[in-house]
């Protein structure tokens, strides 16, 4: 049975130079190396940028109110936690010195779960699925039909945020573009979230988490982490029981701050659920609080709700992280070290393992019932689709003929041009330079450069960008 290398998973070199760090001394370093992984993310402009994207609510002006970069902070906060609880497991401590679990296990996980968001478009699932449909319609038009039919444009018909993730921080972030934000194996391997390409098929996954056009890199950091394709590091299975159990708690949180329901409609929800027991102890927390207050000053509902779910929300947070880390070691120790999935066992995730599934899955319908399917969010994601699905046809206009040359004589492409970053540029000309004659591959590029450039704007920039760029767009008689 296939296992896990501990030492390899933990890998801290980085693909410019591919040597490792001497840590042999491990408190004698100011900052070990995946460390430093977390620092580069934090100063990362594509995180600051996280901070005018959606993860609920759309453009919203309640400050109190998580946008991607909150959720992106908090879940990196519930990993690095989780990291601390694992760092004295029998299963890592059998394999890596408890020193270094220590400062790396923590840390790597907080990289992670920071950088987890960061390819996602403005608008969020519903800005994915704008680009794909986009994309489905576009390679099936008269303009490019029989022209893009590989299966490496199956990068832009299901086109996923994780991917894009993936390829920012190794080739747009950096001026020079060959290494972009140059993290550690251990943290690149961590974070592919689909460890397959849409150019294949494994049954295990309904997406992927590599273009093919970073194929080559998520190889070498599979090799140097010990995996191959299809099989995810184990960390990554942490991560994502972190953002599950945010999305759960504190998306349900800002559903009632926003007042689309009260705390009182969160239990009458969990209780329809027949799950009220797992709460008993939280919901007496919580009126004891309550009760206290009250006997302070005259609550208003509003300030009841606020305590109330606020108090729920840091409880069950940490009744759903312990029973996430349990479960996680658990099945370790059980499995002696051996893949939790492969291609042959299927998909492994530890929220639809642990105890507390029934209770997670309810909160995120509660979400959904309230929150995603409330009118005023409907009615912000369709005008993001809008802004999203015209921009794409505002800038495609403008490179669809462009070359590695990146020069026009037409006004409008040059205006378009002036508009993208020179690093998406950058990385466009290398790529279209590979392409040699081959049309198809040229075409791949100029799609490439056209998804960097939107995915990477913010919710404000992309309103603005639709605004000032359609005008043109209309009088040129390019419509």
């Amino acid at each position: 049975m296939a296992s896990y290398d501990w030492s390899k998973l933990l890998n801290n070199k980085r693909r410019r130079s591919m040597e490792a760090s001497n840590e042999s001394d491990i408190w004698s370093t100011p900052r070990t190396e995946i460390e430093r992984d977390y620092d580069r993310v934090v100063f990362s402009a594509a995180t600051r940028r996280l901070a005018n994207k959606t993860q609920v609510f759309p453009m919203d002006e309640n400050d109190s109110v998580r946008t991607r970069l909150t959720h992106s902070n908090e879940v990196s906060n519930l990993a690095r936690g989780a990291g601390v609880m694992l760092s004295n497991k029998k299963f890592l401590t059998d394999h890596v010195c408890r020193d270094r679990l220590i400062r790396d296990l923590p840390s790597v996980l907080a990289a992670v779960g920071l950088v987890h968001d960061m390819g996602n478009p403005p608008f969020g699932h519903q800005g994915e699925q704008a680009i794909r449909d986009w994309f489905e319609s576009k390679l099936n038009s008269d303009e490019l039909s029989g022209r893009c039919l590989d299966a490496k444009f199956n990068d832009f018909r299901r086109f996923d945020g994780n991917a894009q993730t993936f390829r920012l921080v190794n080739r747009l972030h950096a001026a020079d573009g060959e290494y972009g934000v140059d993290l550690t194996v251990a943290t690149l391997a961590s974070m592919i979230k689909y460890p397959v390409f849409n150019s294949t098929k494994n049954s295990n996954y309904t997406k992927a988490g590599v273009f093919v056009s970073e194929e080559e890199i998520a190889r070498q950091v599979w090799e140097e982490s010990g995996l191959e394709e299809g099989v995810r590091h184990p960390l990554t299975y942490i991560m994502e029981a972190c953002d599950d159990i945010a999305y759960a708690t504190i998306d349900a949180e800002d559903t009632i701050k926003k007042g689309y329901a009260s705390f009182n409609d969160l239990k009458r929800w969990l209780d329809d659920k027949e799950i009220k027991n797992s709460f008993n102890d939280i919901y007496n927390k919580i009126d004891k609080k309550i009760n206290y207050f009250a006997a302070q000053q005259k609550l208003t509902n509003e300030v009841r709700d606020e305590v109330s779910v606020e108090i729920f929300r840091a409880l069950a947070i940490n009744q759903f992280l312990n029973a996430a880390v349990e479960q996680f070691s658990n099945d370790m120790e059980n499995l002696g070290g051996g893949y939790l999935e492969s291609r042959e066992s299927g998909y492994y995730e530890i929220v639809e393992e642990f105890h507390l599934k029934k209770e997670i899955k309810a909160m995120k319908d509660f979400t959904k019932h309230y929150g995603f399917g409330n009118h005023d969010v409907l009615e912000l994601e369709l005008s993001g689709r809008i802004y999203i699905q015209g921009v794409m046809d505002f800038v495609w206009e403008g490179i669809k003929d462009l070359d590695e040359g990146l020069s026009s004589s037409s006004h409008y492409n040059k205006f378009i041009l002036s508009k993208i970053s020179r690093n998406y540029l950058r990385e466009f000309k290398r790529a279209y330079s590979e392409a040699g004659e081959d049309r198809a591959e040229k075409n791949y590029a100029r799609f490439q450069l056209l998804v960097d450039y939107v995915s990477g704007m913010t919710e404000n920039y992309l309103q603005r960008t639709y605004n000032e760029i359609k005008p043109f767009y209309e009088k040129c008689s390019l419509r």
